[in-house]
C-alpha cells in the first residue's frame, strides 16, 4: 500500500473488478438542517482542520483497468492462452522429437497428457470457480510432476491467487496446505521415495506457492473492503432516502392534523352562525346581521391560520430559516422578507377566552375551569389548545341543543389535565360526516408529549375526552393567575337574550346521530 496515499488521506486504487464511483455519481451529501417530529436541529459542519482528501473517495480505475473489469473473460482466456500455447509446444515438441524420459511410455504418456490438458482447462474457471482449478491443480502435479517439473507451477500459483481473491483467506491457506503436501508427495514419487530430496527439490515450488498465496490474500482483502465500503455507502443511501419519505410522510400528517382542527373548528362555528342567522333573518335583522358579521370573521381568522400552516413548505427554503414548525416555537427571521403572520405565536393557553368565545357565540353553554400553575412550554400549550378546539368541535356537532358543555384544565408538577365533556344525546341539524382525523388527532398530539387521551360516552349520555400530559420541566410561573381560578360563563347564558341564534333553531329540523360519529370526527 502506497505510505504516500495514506498520509495525504486517500484510499488505494480499487481492485480489479470492483465497482466504483465517479464524483458525479457520488451520492448527495444529505441536507444540513433536519427536522425530526416538528422539532429543528442544524448538524455541525466538519472542524476546520478537516481536510477535503480526508473524505475522498478510492481514485476510480484508468481505461484498461475498467475495459478488463467489464470484460474479465478476455484476461481469463489470456492467461488460458498464455500458458496453454507454451505447454502445448513443449509437450507436442517432446512427443515429436522423443527425448524425453516419459516418451514411448504409454502411462506416462496419458498422465503428462491428461494432467496438462486437465489444468488447461481448469484456468479458465480461476474466477468463477476458484476450488475446482484447486482440485484440478492437484490432480495435475501427481500426474505430471514426476515426468515434467515445471508444467504445474504457473497453475498452482492462480489456483492460489484466485482462492484468496475471490473466496476468503481462510480457504487459500487451506489450499496452499493442501498443495505443499501433494506436491511433496510428487517431488518424492519422481525421486523414488527420497524424502530429504523430494523435500529439497519441493522447496521451491513451495516458496512460489506461498508468494502467491500471500499476494492473493493482500489483493483480496482490499478488494472486499472496498466492496463493503461500497455496499455500506449504498445501504446508507437507501436508509438515507427512507427517512426522507418517512419524514415526509410525517410532515403531511402533521400538516394535514393542523388543517383539520383550523378547518374543523372554523367551519362548525361558522355554519351554526349561518343557521342562526337564516332562522332569524325574519324576525331580528339586527341579530341575523351580527351573526354574518362573526360569520366573515371566523372565515377570515382560519384563513390567517392556514397561511400560517402552509407557510411553513415554502418560507424555509425562500429564507433559509431552520426552523418554521407548528409544534415548536417560531425561529428568529432569516432575512426580511419573511412573512410576519408565520412568526406569530402559536396559539396556547392564553387564547383559550378567544376559542371558547367564539364557541359561545355558536350557542354553547361552556364552564370554563382553570386550576393551577400555567406550563409555559408552548408545544404543551399548543397540544392542550387544538384538543380543547377538536373537543369543543365535536361537542358543537353532535351534542344536542342546548350544547352545556364543562372544559376543565389542572395544572399540576406531574402532569397537565384537560377533560371537555358535554350532556345529553347526540343529534345535529344536519347529518354530520366525520373525516376520521378527530380523535386519532388528539390522541397523537397527547403522545407526541408522553400523555394518553381518553374519548368516549359517559354513564349520563353525553360524551367526554379527557387528555394527560406530563410535565417534562418544572412549571414557570404563572403569568396572571398565581392562585387556582374558575371561569364561569353559565350564569351568563342564564339570561335568554344572550343566548345564541343557534339554540333558536326549530326543534323539527333536528335529527338523531349515534354518539359513535364522534369517533370519525
Amino acid at each position: 500500500m502506497d505510505r504516500r496515499r495514506l498520509r495525504r488521506g486517500r484510499h488505494p486504487d480499487p481492485p480489479e473488478g470492483c465497482l466504483s464511483m465517479t464524483p458525479d455519481e457520488r451520492p448527495a451529501t444529505p441536507p444540513d438542517t433536519a427536522t425530526v417530529a416538528g422539532r429543528s436541529s442544524v448538524r455541525q459542519a466538519p472542524a476546520p482542520d478537516a481536510r477535503l482528501d480526508d473524505f475522498a473517495l478510492p481514485k476510480p480505475p484508468g481505461v484498461f483497468r475498467l475495459f478488463f473489469a467489464r470484460h474479465a473473460w478476455i484476461v481469463d482466456g489470456s492467461i488460458v492462452v498464455l500458458y496453454g500455447v507454451p505447454t502445448i509446444l513443449i509437450v507436442g515438441i517432446s512427443l515429436v522429437m522423443g527425448r524425453a524420459d516419459w516418451v514411448g511410455d504409454p502411462v506416462k504418456t496419458v498422465a503428462v497428457v491428461a494432467g496438462s490438458a486437465v489444468m488447461l482447462v481448469a484456468l479458465y474457471l480461476r474466477r468463477r470457480h476458484p476450488l475446482v482449478l484447486v482440485g484440478a491443480t492437484g490432480v495435475g502435479i501427481l500426474l505430471v510432476t514426476p515426468f515434467f517439473e515445471g508444467l504445474a507451477q504457473v497453475p498452482s500459483l492462480v489456483a492460489l491467487y484466485g482462492v484468496a481473491v475471490y473466496v476468503s483467506s481462510r480457504s487459500a491457506l487451506v489450499a496452499f496446505a493442501l498443495l505443499s503436501v501433494v506436491r511433496i508427495i510428487a517431488d518424492l514419487i519422481a525421486l523414488g521415495g527420497d524424502f530429504w530430496g523430494g523435500a529439497a527439490m519441493a522447496s521451491a515450488s513451495i516458496f512460489l506457492m506461498l508468494v502467491g498465496t500471500l499476494v492473493g490474500i493482500n489483493v483480496g482483502n482490499r478488494k472486499r473492503y472496498v466492496e463493503a465500503l461500497l455496499d455500506r455507502a449504498a445501504q446508507l443511501g437507501r436508509e438515507r432516502d427512507q427517512q426522507a419519505l418517512l419524514s415526509a410522510a410525517s410532515e403531511r400528517a402533521r400538516i394535514a392534523r393542523e388543517m383539520h382542527d383550523i378547518v374543523a373548528h372554523s367551519l362548525t362555528v361558522m355554519v351554526a352562525l349561518a343557521d342562526g342567522a337564516d332562522r332569524t333573518v325574519g324576525q331580528d335583522p339586527a341579530r341575523a346581521q351580527e351573526a354574518i358579521r362573526q360569520v366573515a370573521e371566523t372565515g377570515r381568522t382560519a384563513l390567517a391560520d392556514m397561511r400560517v400552516v402552509l407557510g411553513v413548505l415554502a418560507e424555509p427554503l425562500a429564507a433559509g430559516a431552520p426552523q418554521l414548525a407548528t409544534d415548536a416555537p417560531a425561529a428568529a427571521p432569516a432575512a426580511a422578507s419573511v412573512p410576519a403572520t408565520s412568526l406569530s405565536p402559536q396559539p396556547g393557553h392564553d387564547d383559550l377566552d378567544a376559542l371558547i368565545a367564539s364557541y359561545r357565540s355558536a350557542g354553547m353553554v361552556v364552564v370554563y375551569t382553570v386550576m393551577g400553575e400555567i406550563n409555559p412550554d408552548p408545544g404543551i400549550q399548543l397540544a392542550m389548545y387544538r384538543i380543547v378546539q377538536e373537543a369543543l368541535t365535536n361537542s358543537l356537532r353532535y351534542a344536542p341543543d342546548p350544547k352545556h358543555v364543562t372544559v376543565t384544565v389542572v395544572f399540576s408538577r406531574t402532569d397537565i389535565s384537560v377533560t371537555v365533556s358535554d350532556q345529553g344525546q347526540s343529534q345535529v341539524s344536519a347529518p354530520s360526516i366525520g373525516t376520521g382525523h378527530g380523535i386519532v388527532g388528539m390522541r397523537e398530539r397527547a403522545l407526541g408529549y408522553g400523555g394518553t387521551l381518553e374519548a368516549g360516552p359517559t354513564t349520563a349520555g353525553g360524551w367526554q375526552v379527557r387528555a394527560k400530559i406530563p410535565v417534562t420541566r418544572p412549571a414557570g410561573p404563572a403569568a396572571e393567575r398565581s392562585q387556582p381560578t374558575e371561569r364561569s360563563l353559565a350564569a351568563e347564558r342564564s339570561q335568554p337574550a344572550e343566548r345564541s341564534l343557534a339554540a333558536e333553531r326549530s326543534p323539527a329540523a333536528t335529527s338523531p346521530t349515534p354518539d359513535t360519529a364522534r369517533e370519525g370526527a
